[in-house]
């Protein structure tokens, strides 16, 4: 039983749906998690990294286009 003021639909929306597959790549020191769009871009989901001044670099923010 489930007790909620959502429908039903908002529950289990995505339940079925194919998940992103996401890569783990690894430059230097940094680790970057990608995952493809519908066109075979991929595209960073995540940066992990030590350094600061990596997360204000533009090419690194979440949505970017890798090459």
């Amino acid at each position: 039983m489930l007790w909620t003021t959502l429908a039903e639909g908002e529950i289990y929306s995505g339940w079925w749906s194919q998940s992103p597959r996401f890569e783990e790549w690894r430059d230097g020191h940094r680790t970057l998690i990608v995952t493809r769009d519908e066109y075979g871009t991929p595209r960073l989901v995540r940066l992990i990294s030590p350094v600061a001044s990596d997360y204000l670099r533009p090419e690194w923010q979440p949505g970017a286009a890798l090459r």
